[in-house]
């Protein structure tokens, strides 16, 4: 009896271990979904201050070769603003990426990786080769050790969640967490 109570109680950390790592992927998710939302916007200032910098080149060129003077030095001092402007706005979006990556991707990854360590676990990350025996296969085919699981595949640019009916192809980027011991086996099992 006391056997399987240690056993419940093994399970259950092991349990609660696994469901705080996958809050933690999912908060990574969730980070990874803003810090593309401002590459986007850092994607359109910079063509904004494209456009910006050509309206000047047309300006310019329209004062060297005059057809009427005026209104085009007021014209190029509004787009010299303008590409001011813009140039501040792609400083701020980049140092706005720069600091969530820094601060909010990379820091609870290592908090991640020691938690795992000094729970006896660990997180990999394999890619499924061509011909090994993962690929072409279901996950539910594979028979990996009860203690692994599969957090997410990586297919392409596109991140997949792991389900029983999901079939591995040559290539997928497969997150591993487990225990150690077990990881290794599964390893193996998508490697060759």
């Amino acid at each position: 009896m006391t056997f399987l109570r240690s056993a419940h109680r093994a399970f259950s950390i092991s349990f609660a271990g696994i469901r705080e790592a996958l809050v933690v992927v999912a908060e990574r998710v969730a980070l990874r979904v803003q810090v593309a939302k401002l590459l986007l916007h850092a994607e359109d200032a910079e063509a904004r201050l494209r456009h910006a910098y050509q309206s000047f080149g047309h300006h310019l060129y329209a004062t060297r070769h005059p057809t009427s003077t005026a209104g085009s030095v007021d014209a190029a001092l509004l787009l010299t603003a303008r590409i001011r402007t813009e140039q501040q706005l792609v400083r701020e979006l980049r140092d706005q990426l720069a600091s969530l990556n820094d601060e909010t991707l990379v820091v609870p990854l290592s908090r991640l990786q020691e938690d795992l360590k000094e729970g006896g676990g660990t997180i990999e990350r394999v890619t499924i080769s061509p011909g090994s025996q993962a690929d072409g296969k279901r996950l539910v085919d594979l028979q990996l050790p009860p203690t692994v699981r599969l957090v997410a595949v990586r297919r392409r640019q596109t991140l997949v969640i792991p389900i029983g009916s999901l079939v591995l192809q040559a290539g997928d980027d497969i997150t591993l967490l487990g225990s150690r011991s077990s990881v290794a086996p599964a390893l193996q099992i998508l490697r060759t």
